[in-house]
């Protein structure tokens, strides 16, 4: 059966999407993935958190998914070293020389290549594929049922494993793809975290590759103060561009029958009672599926509703992320 995969900003956020009906989590290892540190767990949380998930018989995997240099890799190991024992299912990364060093030392930990990873051809998901990864999230470049179908045939020949994001952003390139913080450098802020295990790390905020979350420029593009930081030609670009939140439900039968290994709901930073409620739904489509009793209408609806509800979150947040960055 394909697997539902839902988000765990929080160790409560992990209880409740496992409790309305999510296979596997995901948590975030404070410093090491692509969020504030707000929605990341402390390493005795992810051990508490894992505890709990296996318990219940489900699954769970760490986000390790920034730019991991060759310096950070003897504390990454120090980390991976500590979930191994503890019984996580797998990581999802970026860095494809963390990637190899994850596999040398723990050959039966599972890597996932993140949505950072923007794979969208058969040369990238070969390339992830020789530095350790099984499987690996789609781009969100690709939008439509036959794109994904099309990659999906692509990826059981080179052998690996499919996930598909359908609930989430897509960034203007592709989650992954985009550069448009680099304009703003000036304005990034670096914090240090210093976890429960004893370890330090910085994060960059507005630098999502470097463990901060992105201050979505490209959101900004009325607001005078950001768009004197672009070039015209880029102006010109993005307003023929946008970052939607989607949310895919009339192709998940079509995934489900494709064979792809993964669903996979964004959303750390959101309220817990939202997102529990959209796992929840999903759940409730991936099982009429397979029951043969699946009817898409009232789901469709909720959906559209929860959709609206996490898009006026969505903008609350960018403002307030639109606000730290003209007060850099």
């Amino acid at each position: 059966m394909v697997e539902l995969l839902a988000p765990g900003g929080s160790v409560d956020m992990v209880v409740a999407v496992l409790e309305n009906g999510a296979d596997a989590v995901y948590v975030g290892a404070l410093g090491w993935s692509r969020r504030d540190p707000r929605y990341e767990l402390r390493h005795h949380e992810i051990g508490e958190a894992t505890e709990y998930v296996r318990e219940i018989r489900k699954k769970i995997r760490v986000a390790m998914n920034v730019d991991i240099e060759h310096q950070d890799i003897p504390d990454l190991l120090k980390k991976v070293e500590d979930y191994a024992s503890w019984g996580v299912d797998g990581l999802i990364m970026k860095s494809p020389e963390a990637m190899r060093a994850v596999k040398r030392e723990h050959p039966g930990m599972s890597i996932h290549a993140s949505v950072g990873c923007n794979i969208d051809s058969r040369e990238k998901m070969q390339f992830y594929r020789e530095a350790g990864a099984s499987q690996f999230v789609v781009s969100t470049t690709l939008s439509s049922y036959g794109e994904i179908a099309a990659l999906k045939g692509e990826a059981d020949q080179v052998g690996m494993g499919v996930e598909v994001l359908i609930h989430g952003n897509r960034c203007i390139s592709g989650v992954g793809g985009c550069r448009l913080y680099e304009y703003f450098d000036a304005f990034m802020e670096e914090v240090t975290v210093l976890d429960s295990d004893g370890l330090k790390r910085k994060k960059v905020l507005g630098n999502p590759d470097k463990g901060g979350v992105c201050y979505r420029p490209c959101l900004g593009i009325y607001n005078p103060d950001i768009t004197k930081r672009f070039p015209p030609h880029l102006l010109e670009y993005l307003k023929d561009k946008t970052n939607e939140i989607f949310t895919v439900i009339d192709d998940v039968p079509g995934y489900i029958e494709l064979g792809v290994k993964t669903l996979k709901i964004q959303g750390r930073e959101y309220p817990i009672e939202l997102i529990a409620e959209m796992t929840r739904t999903y759940r409730r489509i991936i099982d009429g599926y397979y029951s043969r009793s699946l009817d898409l209408e009232q789901d469709r609806q909720r959906l559209m509703e929860l959709s609206h509800i996490r898009d006026t979150e969505r903008r609350k947040k960018t403002t307030e992320l639109h606000q730290r960055l003209l007060s850099s």
